[in-house]
C-alpha cells in the first residue's frame, strides 16, 4: 500500500470510530522527510472523559494491520488549548507544521 493509501486509511478509520474535530500528521511523514522505516505520527483531538493513557491504546488496536510503525496522541480539545501557549510543546509543533488529514465541519 502506497503512503498516501495508508495516511487515508487511518484518517478513515479513526474518522469513523472515534468522530474526532481534528486528525493531524505531523514529524518526518508531514514534512515529506519519512525514511522508508519512518513511523507515522499522529494527533487525533477529539472529545473524551478517560484519562489521556487510556485513550490510545483504543486508536492503536483499531490501526493494527496496516504494516506500519505508528506514534498516535490523542488529546482533547481542552488539553490542546491548555497547551498551545507553551513555547517548546510537541503540540505547537504538530498544530503548525503538521497536515490536517481530517478536521470536522462546523
Amino acid at each position: 500500500m502506497a503512503t498516501s493509501e495508508i495516511v487515508a486509511e487511518m484518517a478513515t478509520r479513526i474518522r469513523e470510530t472515534v468522530c474526532p474535530d481534528k486528525i493531524i500528521l505531523f514529524g518526518s511523514r508531514a514534512r515529506e522527510e519519512a525514511r522508508p522505516d519512518s513511523d507515522f505520527d499522529l494527533l487525533v483531538i477529539a472529545p473524551s472523559t478517560l484519562p489521556r493513557w487510556r485513550r490510545t491504546p483504543s486508536l492503536y488496536r483499531l490501526l493494527a494491520g496496516l504494516g506500519v510503525s505508528k506514534d498516535i496522541v490523542w488529546w482533547t480539545p481542552e488539553e490542546v488549548e491548555e497547551w498551545r501557549g507553551a513555547k517548546s510543546h510537541f503540540i505547537n509543533t504538530a498544530i503548525r507544521e503538521g497536515k490536517v488529514l481530517y478536521e470536522r465541519s462546523a
